[in-house]
């Protein structure tokens, strides 16, 4: 009797969903370029990766969503052969964006998971590491949709044990309408 309730209460919390769905479901990927800031930026170079959102409509203008991605910055400088290091960025963040026409802003917060990497190889001895973090992530972007295209720029925060450090980052990507 108590999954009937449960199973009753999911459809009709989902037929109530769909009934004050307004505007566009949409599922949005694309490529990013990102330009480490600040201490981060003396230590690395620009970082490489790819996103995509999920985005549901609350109003004709507003969307809620959720974006997941993969950023990977490696070493500025050059440490030799066999010797690298690299800072991996997954983003586990909700939005808000809200379209003004084809512009549109969109605030992020969520969960950033990062991950370290190093490499020390020499001919006396090899050497490896990683270390993984969760911290407070947070963006904060503008974009412009031209058809199916959304091209983007965003400021991206992550909060690490009392220290911020961050990265700008532009995007390109295509949206599919469902």
């Amino acid at each position: 009797m108590k999954k009937l309730v449960l199973v009753c209460l999911l459809l009709t919390a989902f037929s109530i969903a769909t009934y004050a769905q307004k505007g566009a479901i949409d599922i949005n990927a694309g490529v990013d370029v990102a330009l480490p800031l600040g201490d981060f930026g003396e230590g690395f170079g620009t970082g490489f990766g790819a996103t995509a959102k999920g985005l549901y409509g609350v109003s004709d203008e507003g969307q809620v969503g959720l974006t997941l991605g993969y950023i990977h910055f490696g070493s500025k400088e050059d440490l030799g052969e066999g010797n690298s290091v690299s800072f991996g960025v997954i983003p586990i963040l909700a939005l808000y964006r809200h379209h003004f026409g084809s512009l549109y802003v969109e605030p992020q917060i969520g969960l950033s998971s990062n991950r370290s990497k190093i490499t020390v190889s020499s001919s006396e001895f090899n050497f490896g590491g990683s270390a993984s973090s969760t911290s407070l992530g947070y963006a904060a972007g503008i974009g412009y949709m031209l058809g199916d295209i959304d091209i983007s720029a965003r400021y991206q925060g992550l909060s690490r044990g009392g220290s911020s450090s961050g990265f700008a980052a532009i995007r390109i990507a295509y949206n599919f309408s469902l």
